[in-house]
């Protein structure tokens, strides 16, 4: 089960000792990363290949970020049959496969089963051999959700999502700090940022005026007006930095009765979910989650839950 994201990858107001003593940890991640970078040939497919990525260790966006990206694309009408391509994080099956209507995440993850609701999608841990298998079923575009540091597929343009509230924490490589890969090294690959909300740690300083920078903002989707913002509604979500989810219900003026917080792709058991409506029937409230995690949901556990769609703009 994926930990908690550790408060001090964030906290850059004081120097934590945890840290310092991950460092050693952190420079081998780094310098894995590095020859896994020299040894690599990216092999190319016989269509275009756009790359949705980040640099830190979940929670920047990408998922919303590739559906905008594909939603401009048909909107311009750049492509006519774009497919998405994603590892299918969390899921059992390895692919390559498109996902079918009656998947469930532990086969197949959970953000595939979003994706799925906006093109077809190819599940696939070899991402070239998933790229291919787009090519084959009549895909003339692949974006791939994640994949940033993956060398296997040429890209032909890769954008970077980064958080604007986030940014990039203490600036360390995993596990002394949030980063996959130093933000330089990042830089030399990346063809513009997908920048998510206010840009409050100045990450615009540090990226050259050669690479552009797309800002945007986080909408709530239309389900949001099945919602009546005259209940109390109790908050629960696994995610990498769960503070977004309630915060986006407060910007959104939801009235939140209290949360529980769980960690990242957290499969849900019966007995937490009936933990969580007694929580919220003792708040007089209703329950409320996200999309990522309701889709992680059995149909049983769905019952009176309701979650929030967003989207980006």
């Amino acid at each position: 089960m994926p930990a908690k994201t550790p408060d001090f990858w964030y906290n850059t107001d004081r120097t934590s000792i945890v840290s310092y003593l991950l460092y050693p940890i952190a420079l081998l991640y780094r310098l894995g990363h590095y020859l896994n970078t020299q040894g690599s040939k990216p092999k190319k497919v016989p269509l275009p290949v756009i790359c949705i990525g980040n640099i830190t260790s979940g929670g920047s966006g990408k998922t919303p970020s590739a559906v905008a990206v594909s939603q401009l694309i048909l909107k311009n009408e750049l492509f006519s049959n774009p497919y998405f391509l994603t590892r299918g994080y969390g899921g059992s099956e390895k692919g390559p496969r498109c996902i079918e209507g009656h998947d469930d995440a532990s086969a197949v993850g959970d953000e595939p089963l979003i994706l799925k609701n906006h093109l077809k999608t190819i599940i696939s841990k070899a991402r070239y051999a998933g790229a291919l298998k787009a090519h084959e079923l009549g895909a003339d575009c692949v974006i791939m959700d994640d994949g940033f540091q993956n060398f296997s597929l040429h890209k032909d343009l890769s954008f970077l999502v980064i958080d604007g509230k986030m940014g990039i924490g203490n600036n360390r490589i995993i596990p002394s700090g949030p980063l996959r890969e130093t933000l330089s090294s990042a830089l030399k690959r990346t063809d513009a940022i997908i920048l998510i909300g206010e840009d409050r740690k100045n990450i615009q300083e540090h990226i050259p005026r050669s690479i552009p920078v797309f800002q945007c903002h986080v909408n709530i989707s239309q389900n949001a007006q099945t919602l009546d913002k005259q209940k109390r509604y109790y908050a629960f979500a696994g995610l990498a930095y769960p503070r977004k989810f309630y915060d986006t219900l407060s910007n959104a003026n939801f009235k939140i009765a209290g949360y529980t917080w769980f960690p990242d792709h957290h499969p849900y058991t019966d007995h937490e979910i009936q933990k969580l409506r007694r929580l919220a029937k003792n708040k007089k409230a209703e329950l409320i989650t996200t999309e990522k995690d309701y889709v992680r949901l059995s149909e049983k556990q769905r019952e009176d839950i309701h979650f929030l769609a967003i989207e980006l703009e």
